[in-house]
């Protein structure tokens, strides 16, 4: 890769890191005034277990290929990890209680609630701070001020086709980004209402229980394109049509794994397939699919470093390698690797 290009990328991802949002996800008239860095994986129950001296692994940028940005798991401290500027002090603290303060219960609709609230959160953060990112770019880019996109541009100006090549990227992820946000608004509106009734039946969880502590963790909302039939149940490509999110916490406790599979009600009939065919797999094949989608579709993922360092090397390289080429990827079947295991 070009280093003017690769440099351009490295500042990308850095001007990404400060237009982030800051405001609450439950924002009523109850809110703190300080909005804080709230965990989006608790801290002391689950970072804490898997981390070592105070560190935990995610993935982050550390380059540049022909690709984009390259990625491996580095190393961040357990208090910064999964944080993200999305709740004041007063609601992180109050809403969560039942599942920061008591281990979970599978059946419990309460705390699958909350796992689904607290990861649609994290997404709708992740959603408002690109569009915020790519209207300030957009702006930038209308006023000539090229040095403030990226420092590559100080000593030589963007060429016009260069210019013309940012627009078209800028506009092209900002429509995108947009109606994101105003899906996850939707959903935003949605959860707290159901909150304010103590009404958690809209949330259907399937629960895989896996018979050993495998110090991963996990909280995300995605969109999975396809069932392992290949049916498909979300087009990314068209705007038009409605989708239908999947919500996934990974989390060891007490000598086991619990995996939750989450989904609204309205759209249980698309994820169907979990029930009737991922979970009457053996316990291999189920780790193995969904070690496939945590990998092909999350980001929020953290890794335990004594496991990782134990992993085989080939096993390290493979994870690495299908998190680096597929998390931006539309378009993918649902199983990439049929030897993965994520579940260290």
């Amino acid at each position: 890769m070009d280093k003017r290009f690769r440099d351009f990328l490295i500042d990308f991802n850095m001007f990404k890191n400060k237009h982030l949002w800051s405001g609450c996800f439950r924002d009523n008239s109850n809110c703190s005034q300080k909005v804080i860095k709230a965990h989006s994986i608790q801290n002391n129950k689950i970072l804490n277990k898997i981390s070592e001296n105070g560190e935990v692994l995610m993935f982050g940028a550390v380059g540049g290929n022909e690709f984009g940005i390259t990625t491996e798991l580095q190393e961040q401290g357990r208090k910064k990890a999964t944080t993200f500027t999305g709740f004041c002090g007063h609601h992180d603290h109050s809403i969560f209680r039942p599942i920061e303060d008591y281990d979970y219960i599978p059946g419990n609709t309460e705390q699958e609630f909350l796992y689904t609230y607290r990861a649609t959160a994290k997404e709708y953060h992740s959603k408002k701070s690109v569009t915020n990112m790519y209207r300030t770019l957009l702006d930038l880019l209308d006023k000539g001020s090229y040095s403030e996109i990226s420092k590559v541009f100080e000593a030589n100006a963007p060429s016009e086709e260069h210019i013309g090549f940012m627009g078209d990227m800028f506009s092209g992820a900002l429509f995108g980004s947009d109606d994101a946000e105003k899906r996850l608004e939707r959903y935003r509106q949605k959860l707290n209402s159901d909150l304010d009734n103590r009404f958690y039946d809209d949330i259907i969880t399937n629960v895989i229980v896996l018979e050993e502590e495998y110090h991963i963790a996990v909280s995300s909302m995605i969109f999975l394109e396809e069932s392992l039939s290949g049916i498909k149940i979300n087009d990314l490509g068209d705007f038009n049509i409605s989708l239908a999110p999947l919500f996934i916490t990974v989390f060891p406790q007490n000598g086991q794994t619990f995996i939750l599979l989450s989904d609204f009600k309205r759209n249980d009939r698309r994820y169907r397939f979990i029930k009737e065919d991922l979970l009457k797999r053996d316990t291999k094949e189920i780790k193995m699919i969904l070690s496939n989608i945590i990998l092909s579709y999350i980001e929020n993922l953290v890794v335990s470093p004594i496991r990782w360092k134990a992993t085989e090397i080939s096993t390290r390289n493979a994870i690495t390698k299908l998190f680096d080429e597929t998390t931006q990827e539309v378009d993918k079947p649902l199983i990439i690797d049929h030897n993965l295991d994520l579940f260290l």
